[in-house]
């Protein structure tokens, strides 16, 4: 009997836009959390599912209740997800835990499925260039930063969230510095040291590499890609949703 596939997707930053503007992603992706009913073992969301992210302790943000909905839908019917926190998950709290089903990590993860250990990041602060976002997470994400952001009406909380949001994504956006190459070599050292599979999301870019039976694979997005990972008896592959046969 073989295993159920494992999916893994990152980066649809749902919110950039308002809710009948993004209407058609959205729907996108609750159709394919819909089509993995019954045929995937599990899920894993490697980060920036939204925009921005912030819990306070009584509101959730009302624009995304059907994809909270359609994810605990997908918990419901047997499959596992799990939601690695990205560099626009400000604090994920616990009402993905408790109330969605949906278990929740701060760090990378390590693995195993299908005989494969696997290191799974979103890939924020784990490259040289990074160190303005490390020093600024440990400000953003200080238990001092998350009381003061509390007080704050929820309205003006998420409108500052989604400008700082929306600073991040120019802040990133590729220069003559291109940091693709950075996180393949990362991710081929973390090869090199014993792992069969490297999963990361982060920059946007779909790339699947090998090193001889070993893989490197960067989920891309579903602002324009709508592309994904997928483990089947011990083979990642980089698919799209919506391509032909799927």
């Amino acid at each position: 009997m073989s295993l159920k596939p494992v999916y893994f997707i990152s980066d649809a930053h749902l919110g950039t836009e308002d809710y009948r503007a993004e209407e058609e992603r959205r729907d996108r992706l609750l159709d394919f959390l819909r089509s993995l009913r019954g045929r995937a073992g599990h899920l894993y969301i490697v980060g920036d599912l939204f925009d921005f992210w912030f819990e306070y302790r009584t509101v959730v943000p009302r624009q995304h209740y059907t994809v909270l909905h359609g994810l605990s839908s997908l918990v419901e019917s047997g499959v596992r997800v799990t939601y690695l926190a990205g560099n626009h998950d400000f604090w994920l709290g616990t009402f993905l835990d408790e109330q969605v089903g949906v278990e929740t990590a701060e760090g990378p993860l390590t693995v195993t499925h299908h005989d494969r250990k696997i290191y799974i990041a979103h890939g924020h602060g784990l490259i040289s260039r990074d160190l303005g976002y490390r020093l600024l997470s440990k400000v953003m994400h200080s238990a001092f930063s998350i009381r003061l952001f509390q007080l704050i009406h929820p309205d003006c909380g998420f409108g500052i969230g989604r400008l700082v949001s929306r600073l991040s994504r120019r802040h990133g956006t590729p220069t003559a510095w291109d940091p693709r190459e950075a996180y393949r070599d990362l991710a081929f050292s973390l090869l090199d040291q014993g792992y069969d599979a490297v999963v990361f999301g982060h920059n946007h870019c779909p790339t699947l590499q090998h090193k001889e039976d070993k893989v490197y694979i960067n989920l891309g997005d579903w602002l324009q890609h709508d592309t994904y990972g997928v483990l089947r008896d011990g083979v990642m592959t980089l698919e799209r949703y919506g391509a032909v046969g799927e």
